[in-house]
């Protein structure tokens, strides 16, 4: 069954699915059709919190027990269908998804994609010679997971108790 491909027609969205059978949670067992059902079956709950803003990806092409890497920019060979948006960075400009339908994220169950990141700002609608589009920020993140070092500990801190005390 190793390298074996398939078809699956996703929101009228061709998509070949390689490799079902990977195992990319070897703790679990679970595999890329797994992460693939997965993320099918919470799409309708995630996609409007994903819709409209840029997407990077921590990809694990062979399982969380091998390296991961990081990534921004859309590959060559990407499909025509998937959304995405140009934005300028101080040297260069990086092209990144938009996942907005049930397709997009079984293209990304598809390439190991297990870890994404959204932007807090939505894009707004394209303007000549800009880029990136306007930007509409409508939320905020804590990011509460410090990591070894940091100066105060779980134990001696109450984060959710000061995140809602400064909102």
């Amino acid at each position: 069954m190793a390298g074996e491909t398939t078809s699956a027609i996703i929101d009228g969205r061709q998509l070949k699915l390689t490799n079902l059978d990977k195992v990319l949670y070897p703790a679990a067992g679970t595999t890329k059709a797994d992460v693939i059902g997965y993320y099918s079956a919470v799409a309708d709950a995630a996609l409007p919190h994903l819709h409209g803003r840029p997407a990077t990806r921590i990809r694990w092409p062979n399982g969380t027990g091998a390296p991961s890497f990081f990534e921004k920019d859309l590959g060559p060979g990407t499909r025509d269908w998937l959304g995405r948006v140009s934005i300028r960075h101080s040297s260069d400009v990086k092209v990144y998804p938009l996942i907005e339908s049930a397709a997009a994220l079984a293209w990304l169950g598809q390439n190991g994609s297990l870890e994404m990141h959204v932007t807090q700002w939505r894009i707004g609608p394209e303007r000549p010679g800009r880029i990136p589009p306007v930007r509409y920020p409508d939320r905020v993140v804590f990011d509460l997971d410090p990591g070894p070092g940091t100066w105060w500990s779980w134990r001696s801190w109450n984060p959710g108790g000061t995140t809602r005390s400064l909102v």
